[in-house]
């Protein structure tokens, strides 16, 4: 299987997300909130003493049309960032960096777009 979709695997037990609303790299407009955006910042091969791995940067952003909302559902899906096996990729370890409220934008005349949380980690896997 392919990283994004073992990302998306281990993400998928978040609580308040259904799979459909969990997408790689854009969120449909006309989907429905919560939702989750994966992407894949960076993917490399490093070396940790003689055991070679790889180690990829990703991006999770939680959407959903309040601050709170948003928020509630980073700190679901940041429980979902656990070691394990993923439709076959291990996941040796996982560094949870942050997570960031991005201001809501205005939209047309007085409509308020959706919040975003955005949390980063790096995996390391095999």
């Amino acid at each position: 299987m392919s990283l994004p979709q073992a990302i998306k695997t281990m993400v998928q037990g978040a609580s308040g997300v259904s799979n459909a609303n969990i997408t790689y790299g854009t969120r449909n407009e006309l989907g429905t909130f919560p939702a989750v955006t994966i992407t894949i910042n960076s993917n490399e091969t490093v070396a940790i003493g003689s055991k070679p791995l790889k180690k990829c940067e990703i991006s999770i952003r939680s959407v959903a049309q309040t601050a709170e909302s948003a928020q509630t559902i980073a700190e679901a899906v940041e429980t979902q960032l656990v070691e394990g096996t993923y439709n076959s990729i291990l996941f040796d370890a996982i560094v949870k960096k942050n997570s960031v409220l991005e201001a809501s934008p205005n939209g047309y005349g007085d409509e308020t777009l959706p919040f975003v949380c955005t949390t980063t980690a790096e995996i390391y896997y095999q």
